[in-house]
């Protein structure tokens, strides 16, 4: 049977309205660990579709202007102990440098650029650059991701001692989040500084939850494809605090949200800080 104009019409009208309808509640009843309050964290300042790059000044700083709570952050050890912003294992993925973080020194780094499009003419900065420029900078709160280039102690022992130093520089210690992969780093830091806001960033939610459990850790961190709302609740059920991520468009954002998390580390900033504050 062949439809009308008129019932193709009615019929995609309605399909659209019900695909809308399932993203535009905006009243949420939430429960979490933070005072029932999510905290809104821009994924390397404003995500991966800005046309800023991701973990630039300027898309740091960008997203902080918006409300923000804070900003999610790549952070790379130099071979001199530097800590530098940057997502990437290779310098040669979008800038005008080759090689690894880890394998370099700072000054063959710091005047280093974003070359593609549309990231052109933004550099590359360091944490104490960073942490040294934002005004009224402990009004926000800076998740660190460590991006370890070794699992080895000694490598994690000077990144560690890297890390404290630029925190207690800064008396940031209660703005912090810092988040791993690494059971062995995250351990030996929490037995250096047992206050820190610590996250395992782990393969599956069980995984995270019974890491977080045995090393009493702060949080997880994980994909929101990767947990549920009744997952979220049984690891505040133990005390233990949950950071999703992998959070793209508005309708993410919203259903992220529904699931009750405590931060949410989105790419679409401007959205979650419009419809949560």
């Amino acid at each position: 049977m062949r439809l009308s104009n008129f019932m193709v019409k009615a019929v995609f009208l309605s399909g659209t309205i019900f695909f809308l309808m399932s993203c535009t509640n905006e009243t949420y009843i939430i429960d979490n660990l933070y005072d029932n309050k999510i905290k809104v964290i821009g994924h390397g300042g404003m995500g991966f579709a800005s046309i800023y790059p991701m973990n630039s000044y300027e898309s740091i700083i960008k997203c902080l202007s918006l409300g923000a709570d804070g900003v999610e952050l790549d952070i790379q050890m130099t071979k001199d102990s530097v800590l530098v912003l940057f997502h990437n294992q290779d310098l040669s993925q979008g800038t005008n440098l080759n090689g690894n973080i880890s394998t370099l020194l700072w000054n063959e780094i710091k005047d280093g650029r974003f070359i593609e499009m549309p990231y052109l003419n933004y550099g590359i900065i360091s944490l104490d650059e960073l942490f040294s420029s934002i005004e009224n900078l402990h009004n926000y709160y800076y998740t660190l991701d460590c991006k370890l280039g070794k699992n080895e102690e000694t490598y994690l022992h000077t990144f560690m001692h890297a890390l404290i130093q630029i925190i207690e520089k800064y008396e940031l210690k209660e703005k912090i989040y810092i988040e791993s992969y690494s059971e062995l780093f995250l351990s030996k830091l929490k037995e250096k500084r047992p206050e820190y806001k610590l996250f395992i960033y782990p393969p599956t939610f069980e995984n995270g939850l019974k890491t977080a459990i045995d090393f009493n850790l702060y949080g997880i961190v994980i994909s929101t494809a990767k947990i549920t709302k009744e997952q979220i609740q049984q690891a505040h059920n133990q005390g233990v605090r949950v950071a999703l991520w992998d959070i793209q468009s508005k309708c993410e954002n919203k259903n992220a949200i529904e699931k009750n998390p405590d931060i949410i580390q989105t790419d679409n900033p401007a959205h979650l800080v419009k419809i949560l504050k």
